[in-house]
């Protein structure tokens, strides 16, 4: 049976954000309203099949000499970020006691994910070809709930070999 390489590197993704940012909530999906801790990290897996292209049989993957058939693969995720008025993440270095608050943190948090994403390792076993971080979007502020919010489109494509 093949790899389950969507889950691999959906866990990889979310791992490596909860290791980053070990005081904020990292969630693989929507939680429930009741469940929700801010500040919020929400990965959502919103596409699966992207740049998908048959490489054929006998190709040979990675540095190893073992030839498949395969493909290379893509998925697409959405990583939204929701901070309320209550969260506070204290930065290294700086001189602000109080920490980063609000659309700061909000700040804070959209170049901190973008770097994390854009620098993680993958396991071995998945091969990535291309990732990219598309611009956040949809920042924005609603007054009557007091939150704070920005989403991004990540593209991961990767070499999908079948057993």
């Amino acid at each position: 049976m093949p790899n389950d390489f969507i889950n691999i590197i959906e866990r990889e993704i979310i791992d490596q954000l909860r290791d980053t940012f070990d005081t904020a909530h990292v969630f693989g999906q929507f939680p429930e309203a009741v469940d929700v801790s801010y500040p919020a990290i929400i990965i959502q897996l919103v596409a699966s099949g992207a740049d998908e292209q048959f490489m054929g049989r006998q190709v040979t993957f990675g540095a190893s000499d073992t030839q498949r058939t395969g493909e290379i693969y893509g998925m697409v995720l959405h990583i939204h970020l929701i901070v309320d008025g209550e969260s506070v993440i204290s930065v290294e270095n700086d001189p602000d006691t109080e920490g980063y608050k609000q659309r700061r943190l909000l700040n804070y948090l959209m170049l901190n994910v973008a770097n994390t994403v854009s620098d993680m390792t993958f396991p071995s076993t998945v091969e990535i070809l291309e990732r990219h971080l598309r611009a956040w979007s949809e920042i924005g502020y609603i007054p009557q709930l007091e939150l704070w919010g920005a989403s991004a489109v990540y593209s991961v494509s990767f070499k999908n070999w079948r057993a």
